[in-house]
C-alpha cells in the first residue's frame, strides 16, 4: 500500500536588512530659488548643527524650526532677524544657494531680480517676496508685499523693529496703523516713510488687492538684512528677546 510522502519544509528566505535612509538637503533646480526650509536645512548641514543647536543659538523653539524645514511654517521678518543674529549671518547668506554671491566686492556692487523671482514668504494673511537677496551686508532690505488682512486683528496687531521704513502702494488702498498717529489711508501711487521703532501695521481697505513695495533700513548692516518687518504677520514660536522686534497692543493715538 502506497504511503503518503511528507511535505518538504520550506526554508524561509533570508532578506538583507533595510539600509538606513540618510536625508540630505535637496538642491534647488537650476534657476529656481530654494525656499526657507531648504535654505535653513542646507545651512545646518554645512555647519554640522542639529535643530537643538540652532534653537539654543537663536532662541527659536525646536518645534518651530522643524516645521520651517518641513515647509509647514514660514517665519516673519522679525523671526528671520532672530535666526540670522543667532547664527551670525545675514539674509543674503541664509537665502543664497551660490556661496560666491556672498563675497564682498571691492568696488561697486549690483544685483538683479527678474519678474516673478525672489524669495516668497507667506505668513497668515501677509505675503512678502524678498528681492535682491544675493548681496550680503546691505543697508536696505527691499520686498514686495501682498496684504490680505482686512483689519488690525487680522494683521496681528502693531509690530515694531529697529530702523526706518518706506512703503509705496502699487495697487489697492492701504490703511497704515501706527502707535502715535491716527490710521493713515494711502492710495495707489502714494507712499509713506516712518520710524519703524513705532508700532505699525498694514491693512487692506480697497476693492483691489493691496500690493506694496516696502524698503526697510537699519543702522547695522547685519541687523538690516533681516529685521524690518516684525509686523509681517505673527507665528507660533518662542517669544523673541525684547530687542528683536516686539508686538504692541492694538491701539492708535492722536499725534
Amino acid at each position: 500500500m502506497p504511503t503518503k510522502s511528507k511535505p518538504r519544509s520550506r526554508r524561509a528566505k533570508r532578506t538583507a536588512p533595510p539600509r538606513p535612509v540618510v536625508k540630505t538637503p535637496v538642491a534647488a533646480a537650476e534657476g529656481e530659488s530654494p525656499n526657507l526650509g531648504a535654505c535653513l536645512r542646507r545651512l545646518r548641514f554645512e555647519r554640522r548643527l542639529s535643530i537643538a543647536d540652532v534653537s539654543v543659538a537663536t532662541g527659536i523653539a525646536k518645534s518651530t524650526l522643524s516645521r520651517v524645514e518641513n515647509d509647514q511654517l514660514s517665519l516673519t521678518y522679525a523671526k528671520l532677524l532672530q535666526l540670522c543674529r543667532g547664527l551670525q549671518i545675514d539674509l543674503a547668506e541664509l537665502f543664497s544657494h551660490d556661496r560666491s554671491a556672498d563675497a564682498p566686492s571691492p568696488t561697486g556692487r549690483r544685483t538683479h531680480t527678474p519678474p516673478g523671482a525672489g524669495h516668497h514668504v507667506l505668513v497668515g494673511k501677509l505675503e512678502y517676496n524678498y528681492v535682491c537677496t544675493e548681496l550680503a551686508g546691505k543697508k536696505m532690505t527691499p520686498m514686495l508685499g501682498r496684504i490680505v488682512a482686512r483689519s488690525l486683528e487680522e494683521a496681528n496687531g502693531l509690530w515694531t523693529h529697529d530702523g526706518e521704513e518706506f512703503t509705496y502702494v502699487v495697487s489697492g488702498r492701504l490703511q497704515l496703523h501706527t502707535e502715535f498717529y491716527e490710521p493713515l489711508i494711502v492710495e495707489k501711487g502714494g507712499s509713506v516713510y516712518f520710524d519703524s521703532t513705532m508700532g505699525h501695521a498694514y491693512v487692506s481697505i480697497g476693492d483691489e488687492p493691496l500690493e506694496i513695495l516696502c524698503v526697510a533700513s537699519t543702522p547695522d548692516p547685519l541687523r538690516g538684512t533681516a529685521e524690518a518687518a516684525a509686523h509681517h504677520g505673527a507665528q507660533a514660536a518662542a517669544p523673541a528677546p525684547a530687542a528683536q522686534g516686539r508686538r504692541l497692543k492694538s491701539r492708535s493715538s492722536k499725534s
